[in-house]
């Protein structure tokens, strides 16, 4: 049996990610893709894939090459059922002793957090000028001889309409478009989609509440699925609208107190951002993929956050525990006056 891929979508991976992987562990991908947009994880938001098409193409690796995988950490939070990690050197790209690093305050450091953002002056931004979000980035690629491999380090620029109304762009290496991509304007108000808009004005209507957030958080996955978790759903989405975007300061601190009331969420003491900046990290065993930790990184002295990243928690196939599957680091927030257009 053939399968055509040349019809399907390729904006929702990173830029390079077809060029390196099999022909077998696509497929595997973009089942698995499909699963996740109807059923599994039910989240209607984008964010770049990483996790699930690396976990996807390692377990199809596993069934091809004979390797058993076993074990499940089933989102406790707590990796007490997964052993610990090798010993070394903390980097972008491995965290060591997985699984022994963790520790508990997660509320508490979430509430600092809170606090802290509360204080930021309220950008004054107006309808027609763009968000601009630059950050450092690597997905990890998967082949069958090599395995999980981070992708080379490389800066990401966004332009996102503060009120929608405009079209967007992303500026990419590795980008089939010269001059980057367009985003389509976000829809109007009562428009189908635009609850799960991410604009600035948009992002001034969520609630301010910490009870309410996490109520908001809660109610975004798509209902149609069988196995939602709605704390893992909560916990990557305050990740996902947090990172590359410019967020009003009351909205975030709800964001963040929301977030220190899910369930299961650790602090890492020492976390690493793609820039190689040491933090201290709030982290969530993916409920969602048993051998995957999601965490969110601040910097220890201002509690900006810094970073996201998706570590590996125990071996699969020949994925090593502790390797870092998706890393991202924040270099610079800003408004500017039209797109493409740089600080």
């Amino acid at each position: 049996m053939t399968h055509d891929t040349s019809s399907l979508p390729e904006r929702d991976l990173p830029p390079g990610r077809h060029r390196q992987l099999k022909e077998h562990v696509m497929r595997e991908i973009r089942q698995a893709q499909a699963e996740d947009r109807k059923t599994t994880r039910g989240r209607r938001w984008s964010r770049p894939v990483v996790v699930g098409p690396v976990i996807a193409a390692a377990l199809a690796l596993a069934v091809i090459t004979g390797v058993t995988v076993t074990g499940t950490d089933g989102g406790s939070g707590s990796g007490s059922s997964t052993p610990a990690g090798k010993d070394g050197k903390a980097t972008y790209a491995f965290a060591p002793m997985i699984n022994a690093d963790t520790k508990g305050g997660a509320a508490a450091l979430l509430d600092r957090v809170a606090t802290v953002a509360a204080q930021s002056p309220a950008d004054d931004v107006r309808d027609d000028q763009f968000v601009y979000i630059r950050s450092l980035v690597a997905y990890a690629t998967m082949s069958d001889d090599v395995g999980a491999e981070l992708e080379p380090l490389h800066e990401r620029e966004v332009w996102r309409s503060v009120d929608g109304t405009r079209p967007g762009l992303t500026r990419e290496p590795g980008d089939e478009f010269s001059d980057g991509r367009e985003l389509e304007p976000a829809p109007a108000p009562g428009e189908p989609g635009y609850e799960t808009s991410t604009h600035y004005r948009r992002l001034q209507t969520l609630p301010t509440d910490a009870d309410a957030m996490l109520k908001w958080l809660r109610s975004q996955g798509d209902e149609s699925g069988e196995e939602r978790n709605l704390d893992q759903d909560a916990f990557v989405l305050v990740g996902d609208l947090l990172h590359e975007s410019l967020m009003p300061p009351d909205v975030s601190a709800a964001f963040f107190r929301a977030a220190a009331k899910i369930p299961g969420v650790v602090v890492v003491p020492d976390a690493v951002n793609a820039e190689g900046r040491h933090g201290v990290a709030v982290a969530r065993y993916d409920s969602y993929n048993p051998g995957v930790r999601d965490e969110l990184i601040f910097d220890k002295k201002t509690l900006e956050l810094i970073g996201v990243r998706n570590v590996a928690t125990k071996a699969i196939g020949k994925i090593e525990a502790g390797q870092v599957l998706g890393t991202t680091a924040v270099l610079q927030r800003a408004v500017v006056d039209a797109k493409g257009k740089r600080p």
